[in-house]
């Protein structure tokens, strides 16, 4: 049996590295030159260690991209950073309960309250409650307006935008459920942990295709067909990995419903700039600062180098200014000098003398890389399975009550790599 993989992520790798187990044959093709999906990365000439163009981390309770890891030979390194937020032109770490209670721009019963409401996100195990509220009307109701206005309703805006109030109180739940105080990183990068999934993927015989985009898909006599380049492949069965937007431009042959179903997920790009500085940008340490209030033009400033230490990276300090944008913004046409240029004034806020210690600037951005999470979500996602038979769909708009990530990408590669197997058997 011979399968086709659309996409390199960690969603593709991981599903071809188990269908191998099971003695099929896999191509993977890839539209990037490298492997990575949303977890790509790049490496300058004096750097030890890639760097990932969007920020990433894990969380202890990570157990599947953990696992995997395991398995492949890569170790993950695990530390507490400092999480910070900035709250009326304050950074303030706010990342513990006891951090919480020392919290002094909330009255005490405002804290204790909002406290609880997190100890309650924590440890209630049964989301699908949940998920009928939206997160907007929910929380200021529970945890009381004024620390949600405070806190929580300026990051929902910064990433969700016209979204922000169609959240559901599911996706609000996932984000407080697995979080942990302490973050991992692989050894060398998430981009030397993929690369080394493709090795043992080609270890095994499969074949990786790059810089190969997939133009069509359609179902033909039992077959699943791809058409790359004016030539037409045929496959027992085709795995797509892409966004549903991406699939529905692609696959010949859905019936109306089932495309009018792909059209109707929304999702937001992202813009990230990397700064490069001689200089820390902060001076107290701050790993990530989300940014709690209204009027900044970016979400998060994230110190890569508060995390993984510097000496990776030729002793310096990189800095990522962190963006969730509709595809359509004009942040994805600027340059990374004219981008820089907007955001220099609320910067220079947090650090005024930044500017002078910067050697490098970088911009990267994907159309896609969030799913909106609406109310009832598990009602609407779509099966591993569509109309055209043996071929299947997984990607992070399957991904639920848990928000998108590298973990959930590697737990769903299994479970899709699982369901094509039992399948096609």
């Amino acid at each position: 049996m011979h399968i086709a993989i659309i996409g390199a992520g960690f969603t593709g790798l991981t599903a071809a590295h188990r269908l191998q187990q099971s003695d099929i044959d896999v191509t993977i093709f890839e539209k990037e030159p490298v492997p990575g999906g949303l977890a790509i990365g790049y490496k300058k000439a004096e750097w030890e260690w890639d760097l990932e163009k969007h920020y990433h981390h894990i969380f202890t309770s990570d157990q599947a991209i953990r696992s995997l890891a395991d398995e492949i030979g890569v170790n993950f390194l695990f530390y507490r950073p400092n999480t910070s937020s900035l709250v009326d032109g304050e950074i303030l770490q706010l990342d513990s309960p006891l951090k919480l209670l020392e919290f002094s721009k909330l009255t005490i019963v405002e804290r204790l309250r909002m406290g609880m409401v997190l100890a309650y996100m924590k440890y209630v195990a049964d989301w699908k409650e949940l998920e009928k509220f939206k997160a907007h009307e929910w929380l200021p109701e529970h945890m009381g307006v004024r620390p949600y206005r405070m806190l929580w309703e300026p990051l929902m805006v910064s990433k969700f935008g016209p979204y922000y109030k169609d959240i559901s109180l599911a996706w609000f739940w996932a984000r407080i459920k697995a979080r942990t105080t302490k973050l991992g990183y692989p050894e060398g990068g998430f981009q030397h942990l993929v690369n080394k999934l493709a090795e043992k993927v080609e270890e095994k015989g499969g074949v990786i295709r790059y810089s190969t985009p997939t133009q069509h898909i359609e179902e033909k006599d039992g077959k699943a067909i791809i058409r790359i380049s004016g030539e037409e492949y045929s496959y027992d069965a085709v795995l797509v990995t892409v966004p549903n937007i991406f699939f529905a431009k692609m696959a010949q042959g859905l019936p109306k419903e089932y495309l009018e179903k792909l059209q109707s997920f929304k999702g937001i790009g992202a813009v990230n700039m990397v700064l490069e500085l001689d200089k820390p940008f902060f001076h107290d340490n701050v790993y990530w600062l989300s940014i709690c209030e209204k009027g900044y033009p970016f979400l998060a400033v994230v110190e890569h180098t508060n995390f993984i230490g510097k000496s990776h990276y030729d002793n310096k300090h990189l800095l990522y200014v962190g963006n969730y944008l509709p595809h359509e913004h004009e942040y994805f046409s600027k340059s990374p000098e004219q981008l820089l240029d907007i955001y220099d004034p609320y910067l220079k806020k947090l650090n005024p003398e930044y500017r002078s210690s910067v050697t490098s600037i970088a911009k990267f951005d994907v159309p896609f890389a969030q799913p909106i999470v609406t109310q009832e979500f598990s009602k609407r996602i779509l099966p591993f399975d569509t109309p055209l038979k043996n071929v299947y769909l997984a990607n992070m708009q399957q991904v639920y009550p848990w928000d998108r990530g590298t973990n959930y990408a590697v737990e769903m590669g299994l479970k899709v790599a699982d369901h094509i197997v039992k399948n096609t058997r």
